[in-house]
């Protein structure tokens, strides 16, 4: 809907003609008409930096006890001019493929990082908001999932720590809304792959 009024509002603009566009001055320099659209700021930029291809080794907690392990390969891109991180994570958990693929981006109008994610494990799309603390290095999103495996509605905390250029962690934790108490869902120690300079195109 956004996009057909964009558009919609373009095509006006270019309707009524040169004196639109030029603001009634033909001297002076043609405005842009999408120049007043967000653009990519230094948040984007500190997102950029997670780009590459990371060898990832997870921690899976299923229960009481010894977690379960496994490894992975995750590749994230920048993609639309800047604007988004693309996330491509590849591996399995428990024996069984895991596919994922993620989208991270800062939204400018409400000054908050976003995050959506999907996987060959569930049928629906997560969405959480986040925000950045430089004292600690790490990025931390928080929204609700309905899982009813896991017992049902809960509250998300996603945290990645940026250990270094070359290695971080991201946690996985959750907390029943009938109960209220959190527990660590998951953890992932991700290493920038040596082999590769630059992520998947």
């Amino acid at each position: 809907m956004k996009m057909r009024l964009l558009l919609a509002s373009f095509a006006l603009i270019c309707l009524a003609g040169p004196q639109a566009l030029e603001g009634g001055d033909k001297d002076k320099k043609k405005d842009d008409p999408f120049g007043g659209m967000a653009k990519p700021g230094p948040e984007h930029k500190m997102l950029a930096k997670l780009e590459g291809t990371w060898d990832a080794k997870i921690k899976m907690w299923m229960g009481p006890g010894e977690p379960k392990e496994s490894k992975g390969v995750l590749k994230r891109k920048m993609i639309m001019d800047g604007r988004y991180l693309r996330e491509k994570f590849d591996g399995e958990f428990v024996g069984t493929k895991f596919e994922g693929l993620g989208l991270i981006g800062y939204d400018v109008n409400k000054k908050k990082y976003v995050m959506a994610w999907v996987d060959n494990f569930e049928t629906g799309i997560s969405n959480s908001d986040g925000s950045y603390d430089s004292s600690s290095k790490s990025y931390t999103f928080r929204g609700e999932e309905d899982n009813p495996a896991m017992g049902g509605k809960m509250k998300t905390r996603d945290v990645l720590t940026i250990l270094s250029d070359d290695s971080q962690r991201f946690e996985m934790y959750r907390t029943p809304l009938k109960e209220g108490k959190e527990f660590k869902v998951m953890e992932i120690s991700y290493t920038r792959a040596k082999k590769a300079a630059k992520a998947e195109k």
